[in-house]
């Protein structure tokens, strides 16, 4: 019955939102909202996939942690605004507790699909550091939800979403925790002003998206055979936007739906939304926007991936050793036998 009730729930949101935001903008909104993507059409698709940006039409790690941090920023900070409560009690976990149950209502919202499942596991485990004051953004933390999800669904190891983006995880989390080192190493503590923030922000987004690329590399050629060039740029222009103006107008829309005030929230993501449009098409239109790649050998992706594993999980000098592992596979790329006739 609950289940019947949940389905009720996500067809109402979804009208709601598409009587507010008519079009592909409506169709975008409801699928980051509801996890409903059927009216997205396929030039939709097809623009944000050769631009790089298709990981944004699909609710998953970065909508999940978006929403999430959302919630754990804005009840930190009601909970702070009290000095007697923010002295005597630890809001800071309060703050994850409530982010928890924050990101799991969304993933009922959403429709609760496998990558979102994913995501939301991995979100939960790093809120439950939080609570346990230990480090949220941790090796360990990445480890322990790849092992939730291998316990109760073992078959995701074979699967290329859960392979991409747990890559890409670990690899943002190991170049996350070296700079930490970095900076923990040295004599005294650095303290950004507001312009370093800024620039720090938009360093993160730059930085992140070349590191997520570059991991999710070997996996885009090996079982898809393409690579979207200009992906860097499409996400540097789209990032911001997504994390700043579309993902926090849909939890407002969420909060004030109740109340019929959704519309307000919806404009501004409506608005997010357009741009995100604009930046698809525009890079997708770009010459040399995506480059297809020949079939690569076995060997040469499992050689690939074991140095992206061994450059991600050591420390020191000896982590320079992965890289021979990625030159070697890289070498072997090219020796894939060419068939001489293709009948089609």
């Amino acid at each position: 019955a609950w289940r019947v009730r949940v389905a009720q729930a996500r067809q109402e949101i979804g009208s709601r939102i598409v009587a507010a935001l008519p079009g592909q903008t409506g169709a975008i909104a409801n699928a980051l909202i509801t996890g409903e993507r059927g009216g997205i059409s396929s030039a939709t698709n097809d623009a944000f996939r050769d631009s790089g940006l298709y990981h944004m039409l699909s609710i998953s790690g970065l909508h999940m942690a978006v929403m999430g941090g959302s919630v754990f920023y804005f009840v930190r900070l009601l909970l702070a605004l009290s000095p007697a409560v923010a002295l005597r009690f630890p809001v800071k976990k309060w703050a994850a507790a409530v982010a928890i149950a924050a990101s799991l209502g969304y993933l009922v919202i959403s429709g609760a699909a496998f990558a979102t499942v994913r995501s939301a596991v991995t979100i939960v485990v790093m809120f439950l550091a939080v609570i346990l004051d230990r480090p949220a953004i941790a090796m360990r933390n990445v480890a322990i939800s790849a092992l939730l999800i291998l316990l109760v669904w073992p078959e995701s190891l074979t699967d290329v979403g859960f392979q991409m983006s747990f890559a890409a995880v670990v690899a943002l989390v190991a170049v996350f925790e070296a700079i930490r080192a970095r900076m923990q190493g040295r004599a005294e503590p650095w303290i950004p002003g507001p312009a370093s923030r800024l620039g720090l922000f938009f360093a993160g987004v730059v930085g992140s998206t070349l590191i997520a690329s570059i991991a999710v590399a070997p996996f885009a050629a090996y079982y898809f055979h393409k690579s979207q060039q200009l992906a860097v740029l499409a996400n540097v222009v789209a990032t911001p936007i997504s994390n700043l103006i579309v993902m926090p107008a849909a939890l407002g829309a969420l909060v004030l739906m109740p109340f019929g005030l959704e519309p307000v929230a919806l404009a501004a993501m409506g608005f997010g939304i357009d741009m995100m449009i604009r930046i698809a098409d525009w890079v997708a239109a770009m010459p040399g926007a995506v480059t297809y790649i020949p079939a690569i050998p076995a060997s040469s992706f499992l050689l690939m991936v074991t140095g992206g594993l061994w450059l991600a999980l050591w420390s020191g000098r000896v982590r320079l050793l992965g890289l021979a592992a990625v030159a070697a596979g890289l070498a072997l790329a090219p020796t894939m036998p060419r068939p001489d006739i293709l009948l089609l």
